[in-house]
């Protein structure tokens, strides 16, 4: 996916006009949650999503979708990593 095409499917799905966040190498967030589903897109670097289920590694062009409420730390790689955030309520998986 490119960044114009992260974008423009945030917009479709009503995410938030998503924001650019950066990292520096090799760092790592507190543990933490959000009150809103995150849609997040890899501009730069290698993004890991730390959760207690795993903690996959995201590279340029990748997306990653989590949920509300659910407790993660972010980490960059030793290179860094630049991802655009969206956000919007709901859940990955809503039942109706």
């Amino acid at each position: 996916m490119t960044r114009y095409e992260f974008v423009a499917r945030a917009h479709a799905e009503g995410y938030s006009p998503p924001k650019e966040v950066t990292f520096a190498p090799s760092t790592r967030s507190e543990p933490h949650t959000h009150d809103q589903l995150s849609f997040v897109y890899v501009v730069a670097g290698t993004f890991i999503l730390n959760t207690d289920r795993a903690a996959p590694a995201y590279q340029p062009g990748e997306t990653c979708l989590l949920d509300a409420n659910v407790a993660h730390a972010e980490e960059a790689g030793p290179q860094g990593a630049t991802i655009l955030v969206a956000r919007k309520s709901g859940r990955v998986a809503e039942t109706g």
